[in-house]
């Protein structure tokens, strides 16, 4: 026995003299999908710190368009693994092609989080004025609520030139029937998010296009005026679309399209909740079943991705820098997210 065991000693030495001290096996290489809004790049560090240093991952980032980055993941060669921040109903066409129907080459987090859009108000106007519901808008006392502060029309902030959301603000103006009493004003977000500041600090009224999450919503107390609920969409893009009906109350003809869009447009109800996914390439499965596991169970917190958002647009924390510190302050969220990997993994 002893002599097998000298034997097996003496081969485990020749062993580790033949490989080099720096050897170590092949780390796991995962490449993140950067999508261009600061959510997204959010939870794309806070993902790239837990896979490289809790599930020994070696994490990269490749920034691109969204229809590259969704047909490069689902090709499964490793160019692109992973997208973090995949909007529903936005990119139902895409969602259809990969994930439930066609090639079935991305897979879903399993808890998608929640993501609302609409028009807002500040929480004071809305307890003072009891302004609760578009409708509302319609009646001119409430109108003048929102006028600016030199005097003149009031204004309906829709959002940057060029957003469809910003068109749609501008429908639903017209067919909720408060466009009369507003001018629609196209601003970019920086714009939009300093005329919030001054209203506030003055207590004045301020209407505005906005959607969650967003740090305006950690710093602000903001209250999305009421709408009728979404029943389906009636254009004619949307025919094979799962929310498509055809008498349905979102009518949107783009601009693009047709250059009367406002009048052929209708749009009498809110935006549908959008479910907000992280998809990853279904070769993880085989490749790193591990990592697989644990993006499958994350379950983003919208509130805690607005106080993330804050402190990257707000406070110009770098993100990377922003997201790890999230991580050390949320260790049991990490560790739940981390136990569907079927392994104790301790934070290093």
């Amino acid at each position: 026995m002893t002599r097998f065991l000298s034997r097996g000693l003496a081969g485990f030495a020749l062993l580790a003299a033949l490989v080099p001290a720096t050897a170590s096996f092949a780390k796991d290489k995962i490449v993140i999908g950067e999508q261009n809004w600061t959510g997204a790049i959010a939870i794309q560090y806070i993902l790239g710190d837990i896979i490289s240093n809790r599930l020994d991952g070696e994490v990269s980032y490749l920034a691109g368009d969204l229809p590259i980055l969704f047909a490069a993941a689902a090709k499964g060669d490793g160019s692109v693994d992973v997208l973090t921040d995949i909007w529903l109903p936005n990119q139902s066409a895409a969602f259809a092609k990969y994930v439930t129907g066609g090639t079935h080459s991305l897979i879903p987090n399993k808890q998608p989080y929640v993501g609302v859009q609409g028009f807002y108000i500040p929480g004071y106007i809305q307890d003072k004025y009891n302004v609760k519901s578009v409708y509302d808008l319609k009646k001119p006392e409430v109108a003048k609520l929102f006028a600016p502060l030199g005097g003149g029309k009031s204004q309906l902030l829709v959002g940057p030139a060029g957003w469809e959301s910003t068109y749609i603000g501008q429908i639903k103006a017209k067919d909720f029937g408060f466009d009369g009493n507003f001018e629609s004003v196209s601003t970019e977000a920086s714009v939009t998010y300093a005329k919030l500041d001054a209203a506030y600090k003055a207590e004045r009224g301020v209407i505005f296009y906005a959607y969650t999450p967003d740090w305006i919503f950690s710093a602000y107390d903001l209250r999305r005026l009421d709408e009728p609920p979404f029943d389906g969409y009636a254009q004619d893009n949307k025919k094979g679309d799962p929310l498509y009906k055809a008498d349905g109350c979102w009518k949107f003809i783009s601009p693009t399209v047709d250059a009367d869009w406002l009048n052929k447009s209708s749009i009498t109800c809110a935006y549908p909740d959008a479910k907000v996914h992280i998809l990853a390439s279904s070769a993880l499965r085989q490749r790193a079943p591990r990592i697989a596991a644990f993006l499958e169970n994350v379950s983003i917190d919208p509130a805690s991705l607005n106080d993330l958002i804050l402190k990257i647009e707000r406070e110009k924390q770098p993100a990377d820098a922003a997201a790890k510190a999230w991580v050390a302050a949320n260790q049991a969220t990490v560790d739940r997210w981390l136990s569907a990997t079927g392994t104790q993994v301790a934070a290093q």
